[in-house]
């Protein structure tokens, strides 16, 4: 809906008061988003999205009027909220931000246990299994309402979950600052074992120390994991979490919601339009924590060699740049999640190498926290961190349809050196990473510019050598998608599929 004011507001330190009145029926099923989850000792509600939000005005498209259709998910300015939440007294109510009348609606254990959570690296139980529907009799209320009174600031959104089945328990995050802040994780005891949900906290601890330590510190006072209805919904400060989720799957799911506070809830990418800006990223990001959680206990396959090209040699296969809400169903995970966190890896580990990405992505984070950046603007930052124009990177892998294929057309001696022919078979171009064998068992790894692609698709390389050579490999950590591996290795009969 549109609300016109009589007068415009002044364009620094403007104020104006819009008031409303609203009526809300919580669905069973909000979109994957929130809703209700029935349990054995009572209902789980998951809610968000329950009042009306303001639109973005920013300076590029000025008003965001694109309509939520479900794909595309959200766009959302910055703003300090306060809200209260009114639930039967026997209810546990956690929500975005930190609560601020504890002592209101809390037990005298329960907030020392919260306290005792918050100096401790393993987690306490601030209602644990045989309290469930139990220690609320000890609450500051027996019967009727209570209110519990949230508060956060700079945030683009907020959501709660309250529910009387919750066990409760929560650890101390440490934060590279000296700071900490405080995960938790609600859940109905039913799915609280050490497989499953007993260890969300510790997943979610896990998840933001990581991403603190090596992109950029959390912002926010508490990490809320919570057992719902949703498969997996982020809100800062809050995940809707599948209470089915165990093992693997539970911390994927967790990690994932939680990496979502730095994609889109600090850096604030427009979601309707482009989804790579958060899931692209957010997947690219969860590549690195899974592999640094316990030494990799649970493996990320965003790389598996060449084993996921079909999404890119399929006739019916779109670009990263389609809008979500454009965007066939099938192709979906590929353009905002796969493709863009592919992307992101080739740039670390291909292209820039670890030290100039993770300067330039880190500059990007914190240049454009708690702002609206464009496409444009994550391109310009990284080119602008790591001193190179990526331009043909840019145009060949985030826009349009085309494919990788870089091959070894033929070798030959040349005056006591070799010369290895390199040719671009494929829409764009790419650097060459070679491992090199010789006869006497030893390897060199070697890297080509993409540069030697500007003035055609034919390169003639020149290996400079005193050993007899063996054979030559393109890629051969296999991390670009190169649809064509027959080519890829000289001589060719070494190929295997």
């Amino acid at each position: 809906m549109q609300v016109f004011f009589e007068e415009a507001i002044p364009a620094r330190k403007g104020i104006a008061t819009v008031s409303m009145d609203f009526t809300y029926t919580i669905p069973e099923a909000g979109m994957d988003r929130m809703g209700r989850l029935e349990t054995e000792n009572g209902t789980v509600y998951s809610m968000a999205q329950w009042y009306p939000r303001v639109a973005v005005l920013d300076d590029i498209k000025g008003w965001n009027i694109a309509p939520y259709l479900g794909a595309g998910e959200f766009y959302l300015d910055y703003g300090d909220y306060d809200y209260k939440i009114t639930v039967p007294y026997d209810h546990v109510v956690v929500g975005s931000g930190a609560l601020v009348n504890s002592k209101e609606v809390l037990t005298a254990t329960e907030i020392n246990r919260l306290e005792k959570a918050s100096k401790s690296d393993e987690s306490v139980y601030i209602i644990n299994p045989d309290e469930v529907n139990q220690i609320s009799k000890t609450r500051p209320r027996q019967r009727g309402t209570l209110t519990w009174h949230f508060k956060m600031e700079n945030t683009r959104d907020v959501a709660f979950a309250s529910s009387k089945a919750f066990v409760w328990d929560a650890a101390r995050i440490n934060l590279p600052s000296g700071k900490a802040c405080l995960a938790q994780s609600v859940y109905p005891k039913e799915v609280g074992s050490q497989s499953a949900w007993g260890r969300s906290t510790a997943y979610t601890k896990a998840s933001v120390e990581h991403y603190s330590s090596k992109w950029f510190e959390y912002p926010y006072p508490n990490a809320v994991n919570v057992a719902s209805n949703v498969g997996g919904m982020e809100y800062p400060g809050v995940s809707f979490c599948s209470a089915q989720s165990e093992g693997a799957r539970l911390w994927g799911v967790t990690d994932h919601e939680f990496g979502h506070n730095w994609f889109p809830m600090i850096v604030g990418s427009n979601e309707r339009l482009y989804p790579w800006m958060d899931e692209g990223f957010n997947t690219f990001i969860n590549y690195y924590s899974s592999k640094a959680f316990n030494d990799g206990e649970y493996p990320n396959h965003l790389i598996q060699g060449r084993k996921r090209l079909h999404a890119y040699v399929s006739k019916n296969r779109e670009g990263i740049d389609t809008y979500p809400d454009i965007v066939s169903t099938r192709n979906l995970g590929n353009t905002a999640y796969g493709k863009p966190g592919l992307g992101m890896i080739m740039l670390r580990e291909y292209i820039l190498g670890p030290e100039r990405f993770d300067f330039a992505f880190r500059s990007y984070i914190k240049d454009w926290a708690y702002k609206h950046p464009q496409p444009s603007d994550f391109f310009n930052a990284i080119e602008n961190g790591a001193g190179e124009d990526l331009n043909w990177f840019w145009k060949g892998w985030f826009y349009g349809t085309g494919n990788i294929d870089l091959a070894i057309s033929y070798v030959q001696p040349y005056e006591g050196n070799y010369v290895v022919v390199l040719e671009n078979k494929g829409d764009f171009p790419m650097p060459v990473h070679l491992r090199v064998t010789y006869e006497d068992g030893t390897i060199e790894e070697k890297k080509v510019p993409v540069e030697i692609w500007q003035r055609g698709d034919r390169w003639n390389y020149v290996l400079k050598t005193d050993k007899t050579l063996k054979s030559i490999e393109i890629d051969p950590h296999k991390i670009i998608p190169d649809i064509n591996s027959s080519n890829d290795k000289w001589p060719s009969d070494l190929y295997e599929e």
